[in-house]
């Protein structure tokens, strides 16, 4: 018959998503699910030769924030071009629903997430978000979570600074709940300064975890003290990297972090934990050889994850696979103008043209290093007081002085102060990035270095429950304008392939793509039909070279199309080829059983 197939890819090896050995074969699809697969035979509307290439199933990304900006990028262009087709939104407990304005959800998502959509709201649950996205359309799948920040945020309008009252966690449990019968796959968390989860009890999270539990739901919290911090001077100071704890948590609040989200499984019944973005426990701020890294990564494997599986709980964890993480090119001056940071007005006041016009004066100089020293200042995500080794974190991109490009301003401080490391470290390192300043404002830097995962992604993404993810949002084939964009946002999941599995030859094939495919699918979000090549599953497919497979873009140019993602398909529709996004949304707004 001819047309016995929608789509029929020929000869390939076959990776399934098992990790069963590959095999060679075919694979062929009609409508929207796999028809056959091993020794094809038929015709078809499409056919694809698979001759050198490998075909598997489509990417899962277990942690994105893909639903921030979807309504405004339906195709997803960055997340189809690396071979995801399927997106897990929701994340670190910024959830698009339940809500009961745009202005207060961007207040929300400011910052780490951009600023939400453009779209003019017109939902308010989250079963009423999901039948928008249906509406809309869009080229990956979603699988949604309710957010416990979106709904402290919801409920308790700008007064989330404290902990919530008996009634008032009755009313978020009903959201919770809501979210569930809608289809919701679970709850997550943000439990970081500057969103309403820092504030909340741990009882407050483990009732929401307990009505996610009983719908079969997980639970996904971004851990508390996740990122450096510091501890607030006042009750009522709030901004970016502040805490509101202990101030030994300044040492320990990470690996307190993870052991409260094992707790917090453990309260609510043994809720299913997915922890998102793990890193490593223990802190290691010096420079150090790679074998404590490593170390410090087994260790809070064996600690916090294996401890927890041994006693019956089923613990996994995402890991964003990149050792530069989400680092994007930005002005170096915009660190000392960032709105979420508690800063003095007397330095928003000025323009940043000013600002670096007065670093040429002494006096302002140590005036700007008093805030850089006052706990209430980050650069980025790096904490200057907790990581003073932050300096070998930034490289330097653009500069009228070309020399001082692709050098971090550790490398320069320590050229500057070769025989007295304590100089280079607290005097230098600032002198050299006001002299920069001073003299060109444009300077543009990235964050090179993430040292969550650097130096360990070999041994967390070993793990049987590690997967990668990219944690970041839905972009177009090109950043928007005035916008830069990490390269991870357009090739984590090639990268991750290429390191892993060619570059190190930590993962075979086969693990590699198990990870990326049936482990979130299956494992975590129970999406029993997806993550795999088998007859009867839904043909989410990607067609690979592996010869070539890498990511291409870099600081200066992101949205480059990754190599060897050759073919793309969602729920059996062609939608990518030949590095071109074919315009289809074939994509599913997917609700939990």
């Amino acid at each position: 018959m001819s047309r016995q197939f929608d789509v029929l890819i020929k000869d390939a090896k076959v990776v399934d998503g098992t990790g069963r050995a590959a095999f060679q074969g075919g694979v062929a699809v009609r409508g929207e699910r796999i028809a056959a697969v091993g020794d094809v035979e038929g015709d078809a509307a499409t056919v694809i030769d698979g001759a050198g290439l490998v075909v598997c199933p489509g990417f899962v990304d277990a942690h994105s924030h893909a639903d921030v900006s979807i309504l405004d990028y339906p195709l997803a262009e960055n997340f189809i071009m690396q071979g995801i087709t399927t997106v897990v939104g929701g994340n670190c407990g910024c959830s698009m629903a339940p809500a009961r304005s745009m202005a207060g959800l961007r207040a929300m998502l400011s910052g780490p997430f951009g600023e939400g959509s453009d779209t003019e709201m017109d939902w308010e649950t989250f079963g009423e978000w999901l039948s928008k996205l249906e509406d809309v359309g869009c080229s990956p799948n979603y699988v949604p979570l309710v957010g416990h920040n979106t709904i402290r945020r919801t409920l308790l309008g700008e007064d989330f600074r404290r902990k919530a009252s008996a009634d008032e966690v009755d009313t978020m449990k009903q959201f919770v709940d809501q979210a569930m019968r809608s289809g919701a796959f679970g709850l997550s968390a943000g439990l970081d300064p500057m969103w309403p989860g820092h504030y909340a009890g741990v009882e407050e999270i483990v009732e929401l975890a307990k009505v996610a539990q009983r719908y079969g739901g997980l639970f996904t919290p971004h851990t508390r003290h996740h990122q450096n911090q510091w501890p607030a001077a006042r009750p009522g100071e709030y901004g970016y990297g502040i805490f509101h704890a202990p101030k030994g948590e300044i040492i320990a609040g990470r690996y307190h972090g993870l052991l409260e989200a094992v707790e917090i499984s453990r309260k609510a019944n043994g809720v299913q934990l997915h922890i998102a973005h793990f890193t490593p426990a223990y802190l290691i701020p010096q420079p150090h050889p790679a074998y404590l890294t490593e170390a410090a990564a087994r260790a809070s494997l064996e600690e916090v994850v294996d401890k927890a599986i041994s006693e019956g709980l089923d613990v996994t964890y995402n890991v964003l696979g990149w050792s530069q993480s989400i680092g994007r090119r930005a002005p170096m001056v915009d660190s000392f103008f960032s709105a979420r940071l508690l800063l003095p007005d007397w330095l928003r006041a000025l323009s940043r043209e000013d600002f670096a016009r007065k670093l040429k004066d002494r006096a302002f100089r140590d005036k700007v290093k008093v805030v850089i020293n006052s706990g209430n200042f980050k650069f980025g995500m790096i904490h200057p007081l907790t990581d003073p080794y932050w300096m070998d974190c930034y490289t330097i991109l653009e500069c009228k002085n070309g020399e001082r490009e692709g050098k971090t301003l550790g490398q320069i401080a320590r050229e500057r102060r070769p025989d007295c490391i304590i100089e280079a470290v607290y005097e230098e390192s600032l002198e050299a990035m006001f002299d920069i300043l001073a003299e060109d404002p444009d300077t543009t830097w990235a964050l090179i270095i993430d040292k969550r995962e650097y130096r360990a992604l070999s041994i967390l993404l070993d793990h049987p429950g590690a997967m990668p993810c990219t944690d970041t949002y839905a972009l177009p084939a090109e950043p928007p304008p005035g916008k830069d964009a990490a390269p991870s946002a357009y090739g984590m999941f090639p990268h991750y392939i290429r390191t892993m599995v060619k570059g190190e030859g930590a993962l075979s094939l086969e693990r590699a793509v198990k990870k990326v495919t049936s482990v979130p699918a299956r494992e975590v979000f129970g999406l029993e039909d997806r993550g795999v090549i088998e007859k009867g599953a839904y043909a989410d497919l990607v067609v690979l070279d592996m010869e070539n497979i890498s990511e291409a873009g870099d600081f200066l140019n992101p949205a480059r199309p990754p190599e060897g993602i050759e073919h793309v398909l969602v729920n059996g529709a062609l939608t990518y080829e030949n590095k071109t996004h074919t315009g289809a949304r074939a994509g599913k707004v997917l609700r939990r059983n």
